[in-house]
């Protein structure tokens, strides 16, 4: 238990047993929390998860973590410039 200031503030285990892990739900709420804290990717806390990240994007939304980070303004400048990236390389001709 790490303590700050005599108050309980984590709990440290090792994760060497699997059968922690293999415990339902475990997973997935270990990955949330990582991606929750950007110590792990979407992608990588999805294969954590064992999930699809399709699916851990939903996972995330039903328990009310963003996956989508930002302004409204700064994600739809963001999806502008993948619009107009996707529309230019469509438009490129594949080398021979």
């Amino acid at each position: 238990m790490v303590l700050n200031r005599h108050k309980p503030q984590a709990v440290l285990m090792h994760l060497d047993d699997d059968a922690m892990l293999a415990e339902p739900g475990i997973r997935r709420a270990l990955a949330a929390a990582l991606y929750r804290d950007e110590s792990l990717s979407l992608g990588h806390a999805a294969r954590f998860a064992g999930l699809a990240v399709g699916d851990f994007i939903s996972h995330l939304s039903r328990i009310g973590i963003p996956v989508v980070k930002g302004t409204a303004a700064s994600v739809h400048e963001d999806t502008e410039v993948i619009a107009a990236w996707r529309k230019g390389s469509s438009q490129q001709t594949p080398a021979p």
